[in-house]
């Protein structure tokens, strides 16, 4: 139970410091920019999970390196934490970035980023608990390294697939009547969560 809580606020963490202010910058820069480099299709979606296997990759070399200078034993148990705990949110940040980058602002952004974030993160805690809770850690070794690997591949690639299948259409494809119902459908839902959360408060108040 502690790990769980230690995990989320680390994950909490990481998102404020590695993946929000890369959201903000993408979405500042796509509010100044004219066409997307490119259209919709098999390459622009290769690319999107091109850039998860890279940032999977310097994920790992990431934790790795950071923990190195703990010493072997020491540096696996950083490793870990580092690539279960605080990677896999940067890493759903990743090919959302490299999405909307590519083929221009979409739809669902912060649905698509927020599903994305939770599948990475789910998969890597599911990973931590399977492999590693409770259980002596070996040295930080070729062997741990490449289960690193198949975990790091496995968080980036499911948060690359999920925001490909959550982030729908392309705005600048979409004539102005269905992006604003799709953001008046979003601001009702929204308001409508608010509204059950009052009424919760009240009720518990009362």
């Amino acid at each position: 139970m502690i790990w769980i809580l230690g995990a989320g606020l680390t994950a909490t963490s990481s998102t404020a410091l590695l993946a929000l202010p890369a959201l903000l910058a993408v979405r500042r820069v796509l509010a100044m920019r004219g066409a997307a480099p490119l259209p919709r299709g098999g390459l622009e979606r290769d690319l999107v999970m091109g850039a998860g296997v890279v940032g999977a990759l310097g994920a790992l070399a990431w934790a790795d390196g950071c923990a190195l200078a703990l010493g072997p034993y020491e540096a696996a148990e950083m490793a870990i934490l580092l690539g279960t705990c605080v990677a896999p949110v940067p890493l759903a940040a990743v090919s959302w970035v490299a999405g909307e980058m590519l083929s221009g602002p979409s739809l669902r952004p912060f649905a698509s980023f927020t599903l994305a974030a939770a599948v990475a993160t789910a998969t890597s805690w599911l990973s931590y608990a399977a492999l590693w809770a409770g259980q002596p850690r070996p040295p930080l070794d070729l062997g741990l390294v490449g289960i690193q690997l198949v975990v790091m591949f496995s968080s980036s690639l499911l948060a690359a697939q999920t925001y490909l299948a959550a982030r729908g259409e392309p705005l600048a494809s979409l004539p102005a009547e269905a992006v604003a119902l799709e953001r008046a459908a979003r601001d009702y839902s929204s308001s409508m969560s608010e509204n059950r959360s009052l009424r919760g408060c009240s009720s518990g108040f009362f």
